[in-house]
């Protein structure tokens, strides 16, 4: 987000180093963050296939945003060209990404898009996508005239034939302001988090088929002091959920859904260990793993912390309560003095239970390699299923998602203005390329 919260910053142009999830996160100004969750993966090979119908679009073609559903079925909106001009496309898949079509968008959404046609701003302001099931989805994120002093507004879309037509959701009645962070579905509901005033921000839901938005209670939401772009994430498994706002400062809102459907006051996983903006990744409505940096951001950990918890070391926590209490298992990455650890994937949705991914940098010179290894016995043992060797520093993962035990998929830029968009169909062990 910016210009409109003068106390952030645009944390990867002002550090210059290399970012992933849905808005730009930084530790230390030091490293490229890393993921871990029941799920992750990359891959740096730029798209090249022109989509059928698309008969103004050049075949330079980069995602921005993609969605899936557990019945194979995916949208994705991607960059393109479009004559002299930069545009983007909502592209629609019926087989898991192997191919995909075009679909047309109203003129209004089509034009708020085209503000994104590059990708020198991803991915803290471009718009996403997001699909509840077949037929219910949305486009959502800001919207902010250059040439206007006033400040951004919350833009929202809605489909209810998967994606063929769309309406636009008045945002500033529902008391969204700015943007929307972040959106998810549970149980018939889809939800929605934005900014609500100008230090806090709102959890928003509506039932997945209907355009009737309400306001859900929550504990507050604060906005953080200064540091990166703030960035929020929903978690749901079962009629668990978890809710979290924050930067690369720490984690400053959170709330826990109960089994009754109530969002009530939550520590988080590194609240006792310096509060670190990490998302927990749920196998149940009652287990829940993560990654803590312990001290966070400044250096700060509870009195009676384990000694064996050294500061800025990262450590792999567990709960088996609903995320009431997180013990710590062991740490992560010890012995690696090339490759860093960061945070967790902001965006955790289902995943094989049981499997952890982290991305890994190696630098070497002004070349890099970035590396997914696997743990399937809670990080006591890992193996690479997947290394990427990059030329551009600027390069980085986006959030990965699954949608069923076996299909995940993945944004990773791969310069400054390109992007690839790849698929995994065996919960994680092999990506292949996916041409929007």
């Amino acid at each position: 987000m910016k210009s409109f919260a003068p106390r952030q910053e645009n944390a990867r142009h002002a550090q210059g180093v290399t970012k992933r999830s849905i808005v730009d996160r930084a530790r230390r100004g030091t490293t490229t963050l890393a993921a871990l969750g029941t799920f992750f993966c990359a891959a740096l090979l730029s798209l090249s296939s022109p989509t059928a119908g698309a008969t103004t679009a050049s075949s330079q073609a980069s995602p921005l945003s993609v969605t899936f559903v557990s019945s194979g079925e995916g949208w994705a909106l991607t960059t393109s060209k479009c004559g002299a001009e930069s545009c983007v496309l909502l592209k629609r898949s019926e087989n898991e990404g192997q191919t995909w079509s075009e679909l047309v968008m109203p003129t209004a959404l089509q034009t708020w898009v085209n503000v994104y046609g590059s990708l020198s701003d991803f991915p803290q302001n471009q718009p996403d996508i997001y699909f509840a099931n077949s037929a219910d989805g949305w486009i959502y994120g800001t919207i902010h005239v250059p040439a206007s002093s006033s400040l951004p507004i919350a833009e929202l879309w809605a489909t209810h034939d998967g994606g063929r037509t769309w309406s636009q959701i008045v945002t500033n009645t529902l008391g969204m302001r700015y943007q929307i962070l972040t959106m998810s579905s549970s149980n018939g509901w889809a939800f929605a988090v934005a900014w609500h005033t100008e230090n806090a921000f709102g959890l928003w839901r509506v039932p997945v088929a209907s355009n009737t938005w309400q306001r859900v209670s929550t504990p507050t939401l604060y906005q953080a002091a200064g540091g990166s772009t703030m960035e929020g994430a929903l978690v749901f498994r079962g009629n668990g959920g978890w809710l979290m706002v924050g930067n690369d400062r720490g984690a400053t809102g959170l709330a826990r859904m109960t089994p009754s459907g109530r969002w009530v006051k939550w520590n988080g996983p590194c609240g006792s260990v310096g509060h670190s903006y990490a998302v927990p990744v749920a196998s149940s409505s009652t287990d829940l793993l993560d990654v803590c940096t312990i001290g966070g951001y400044g250096g700060d950990v509870a009195t009676g912390t384990p000694s064996d918890l050294k500061m800025n070391t990262d450590w792999l926590f567990s709960s088996h309560d609903r995320g009431v209490k997180f013990t710590p298992l062991r740490e992560v990455g010890d012995g690696y003095t090339t490759q860093w650890l960061g945070g967790v994937d902001s965006m955790a949705s289902s995943a094989p239970s049981e499997w952890i991914f982290v991305e890994k940098l190696v630098q070497r010179g002004q070349s890099s390699i970035q590396r997914l290894e696997i743990s399937r016995d809670d990080a006591k043992s890992w193996t690479a299923v997947a290394s990427v060797k990059s030329d551009v520093f600027n390069s980085f993962f986006g959030p990965v998602f699954f949608t069923s035990r076996g299909l995940g998929s993945e944004i990773v830029l791969t310069t400054q203005n390109t992007s690839s968009l790849f698929i995994s169909k065996d919960g994680g062990l092999r990506w292949v390329r996916s041409d929007t």
